[in-house]
């Protein structure tokens, strides 16, 4: 089939139910075949179909970090760059709960955000599926990351005051589903925050935005719709076709919240449609970010060379960039 013509999808749209849609992508960032729909009663974009629990466990247990970063343990240079980012949701965070706040960092990674967090005193578990991740960052940190999926994860209901989740709901089969098991993990008043990719960004190559180890799209329409549900109030929802990423904090509520909602397909779909290669190159948002990717990539190379170890890596990048950052 062709991008952007009629699809009746195998797996039904986890929000509303439908199966119909429009096929917005038919090829994964290697080329490799890879259908994406777009569901026409929301505006949910997903992969078509859905993999099983069972694929999803084998592959970010064993697979993922590898074919993702190529890498079965964080490098230095991903260390460094990891730890730039924890800094700037710090900021967040220090706005949602202070120490020592009981803090649920769901799909950790090497563990840098943690170690800030737990550093900050914050009282922090996390939960991370990549068994050569997890443990490096509980050997190199000394932080308590626990194995395995959400779905498997065992919490008392109200245990946390925060819970994190970066770049995992587009992961989850069932993102709703996990939504309303965090919620139950939140006490009351609780915060969730998260980060998603942008489904109606227009600022991301069109050549490395849709792979298989994503399963969901969010614009912000169905991410709110979503978590509604699940009992979660958006009291920040920032998903302009400006930004790469979704970003959203939501509240918990005392019960799920009912109510119509705006389907976001056209608006998707339409973002699908302007999102070519000649004018991701020629944009100003790229053209502008050149020198800044540059320089990044100048300090990741002397962290490589500098060598060490991510602690080391972390404190000096902390003690330095947290002051100037107000991090």
């Amino acid at each position: 089939m062709e991008r952007f013509s009629p699809y009746t999808a195998r797996t039904a749209c986890t929000l509303c139910g439908s199966r119909d849609g429009t096929l917005i992508e038919t090829r994964d960032r290697h080329g490799d075949p890879l259908a994406v729909t777009c569901c026409r009663g929301c505006g949910l974009a997903y992969v078509d179909p859905i993999p099983s629990a069972d694929e999803l466990a084998r592959f970010y247990s064993e697979r993922y970090r590898k074919e993702y970063k190529q890498a079965t343990a964080p490098r230095l240079k991903h260390v460094y760059r990891a730890g730039r980012v924890a800094l700037g949701r710090a900021r967040v965070v220090g706005l949602l709960a202070t120490p020592p706040a009981r803090v649920l960092d769901c799909g950790a990674g090497g563990g840098e955000f943690s170690y800030l967090l737990s550093s900050r005193g914050y009282r922090l578990t996390g939960i991370e599926p990549n068994d050569g991740y997890r443990e490096y960052a509980k050997a190199e940190y000394g932080v308590d990351l626990r194995a395995g999926t959400l779905d498997a994860a065992r919490f008392e209901p109200g245990e946390f005051d925060l819970i994190t989740l970066f770049h995992v709901l587009e992961h989850l089969p069932d993102p709703g589903a996990g939504l309303a098991r965090l919620a139950g993990w939140l006490k009351p008043g609780g915060h969730l925050y998260v980060e998603v990719p942008n489904a109606v960004t227009r600022v991301s190559s069109p050549s490395n935005l849709y792979h298989r180890a994503h399963l969901y799209y969010f614009a912000p329409e169905p991410l709110a719709a979503l978590a509604a549900r699940a009992g979660l109030r958006a009291i920040l929802l920032d998903g302009a076709p400006t930004l790469a990423n979704t970003t959203a904090v939501f509240v918990k509520q005392a019960a799920p919240l009912a109510g119509a909602f705006a389907s976001a397909h056209d608006a998707v779909v339409a973002a699908n449609r302007a999102r070519t290669l000649a004018r991701y190159l020629t944009s100003g948002h790229t053209l502008a970010s050149v020198a800044p990717r540059f320089w990044t990539r100048v300090q990741e190379g002397r962290v490589e060379r500098a060598g060490g170890s991510g602690r080391t890596t972390l404190d000096r990048l902390f003690a330095t960039e947290a002051p100037r950052l107000g991090a």
